[in-house]
C-alpha cells in the first residue's frame, strides 16, 4: 500500500509542482486499483519499490535486502501508522476548536496545540500554575464569602463567576482576555468576583494581590485598571512596577503606602489565600460557576457553555 503513502505526499508537492502532480496521479491510480482488488498498471508501487530499497542496499545491503524482501508487509504498516495519525490528529483539532484543549473538556494531559505549553518549568502544567503542598484529592467546592472582594457585573444575577487568580501566574494572565470578553457578553447576567490566590513560589505574587488590595479598599472604581495592568505587566513585577501603575491609573500614592504598611490589609490577602485552601484550590486560575468549578486558562467557548448552561438551569 506505498501508493496511499505516495498520494498523500506527492500530493502536496503537486500543489508546487507538475511533476509532482503527475506521479500524484499515477498514485491515485494504483489506489483506486488496490481498493477495487486489482493490480496497480502504472508500476509505481514497483517503482518506489525499487527506489527505496535501491538506497538502502547501498548502504546497508543485508537492511536493504530485508526491506524489499517484507517490503509490501512494512507498507501496510506505515499505512495503518498514517491513517491513524490523521484520525488523532483530526480529533485533537476537533477538540482544540470546541473547549480549546485537543484532549477534550476538563483536560490536563498535554496538547501539542496549546500555546501554554511553551511556558515550560516545573511549576507549570499545560493550563494551571500548581502549588503542589496544596494538591489533595478533595473535591472543589467554593466554602469562602463573596462579599469585599473585587466584583463587576449585577448583584442580582442568577450566575456568580468566582476566579482564584494569582497576578503573578501566566495562566492567569493568559485567561485575563477570556474574562474581559466573558463579561462583555454577560455584562447584566453574571456577577464576577475575584479572590487572590498568591501562589507562594511565585515572585511578587504576594505584593502584587497586597497593592491591588488597597486600590480596592481605597479607591474601588480604580481596581479594574490597575488590575488589568498588573497582568499587562507580569514579566517586570516589582515594588517600583506597582507603584507607577498605581499612579498611571490616578491612585492615590500615599494612602496607597500607607495601606501597603497595615498589617489589616495584609489579613487580607491571607484570608482569600485561606478561603482558597478551604475551597480546596491548589493552583490557578480556579473558576467557580455558581456550584460547578474549572481549573486552568480555559477558553473563551468552554467558559461562556458553561455559564450559558447554568443560566438555562
Amino acid at each position: 500500500m506505498i501508493c496511499i503513502i505516495a498520494l498523500i505526499i506527492f500530493g502536496v508537492l503537486g500543489i508546487f509542482s507538475a511533476r509532482h502532480r503527475i506521479i500524484a496521479k499515477e498514485a491515485l491510480d494504483c489506489v483506486l486499483r488496490r481498493i477495487t482488488l486489482r493490480k496497480c498498471e502504472t508500476g509505481l508501487d514497483k517503482r518506489l519499490k525499487a527506489q527505496i530499497t535501491g538506497r538502502l542496499m547501498k548502504g546497508y545491503p543485508r537492511t536493504g535486502r530485508q526491506v524489499y524482501k517484507h517490503f509490501e508487509l512494512i507498507s501496510w504498516f506505515f499505512t495503518i501508522l498514517l491513517v491513524l495519525s490523521i484520525i488523532f490528529s483530526a480529533q485533537g483539532l476537533y477538540f482544540f476548536a470546541k473547549y480549546g484543549n485537543c484532549n477534550g473538556l476538563n483536560s490536563d494531559k498535554f496538547c501539542i496545540f496549546d500555546p501554554l505549553n511553551s511556558l515550560g518549568g516545573d511549576d507549570f502544567s499545560s493550563e494551571v500554575c500548581i502549588d503542589p503542598s496544596l494538591v489533595s484529592e478533595k473535591e472543589l467546592s467554593f466554602a469562602g464569602s463573596i462579599e469585599g472582594h473585587p466584583s463587576i457585573g449585577s448583584k442580582d444575577a442568577a450566575v456568580t463567576v468566582i476566579e482564584f487568580g494569582c497576578f503573578s501566574c501566566p495562566n492567569t494572565a493568559i485567561v485575563e482576555p477570556v474574562v474581559r470578553n466573558i463579561l462583555e457578553e454577560f455584562t447584566d447576567k453574571i456577577l464576577f468576583v475575584y479572590v487572590d490566590f498568591p501562589l507562594k513560589h511565585h515572585d511578587y505574587a504576594y505584593e502584587a494581590s497586597l497593592a491591588a488590595e488597597c486600590i480596592w479598599n481605597n479607591q474601588p472604581e480604580l481596581y479594574w485598571d490597575y488590575h488589568i495592568n498588573i497582568f499587562e505587566n507580569q514579566a517586570t513585577l516589582s515594588q517600583e512596577v506597582f507603584l507607577t501603575i498605581a499612579s498611571e491609573v490616578g491612585a492615590d500614592i500615599e494612602s496607597l503606602n500607607k495601606c501597603l504598611a497595615n498589617e489589616e490589609s495584609k489579613s487580607h490577602v491571607d484570608e482569600d489565600f485561606q478561603s482558597g485552601i478551604d475551597s480546596n484550590v491548589y493552583g490557578t486560575p480556579t473558576f467557580f460557576v455558581n456550584e460547578e468549578s474549572l481549573v486552568g486558562a480555559v477558553s473563551y467557548k468552554e467558559l461562556k457553555k458553561l455559564i450559558e448552561d447554568q443560566l438555562k438551569e
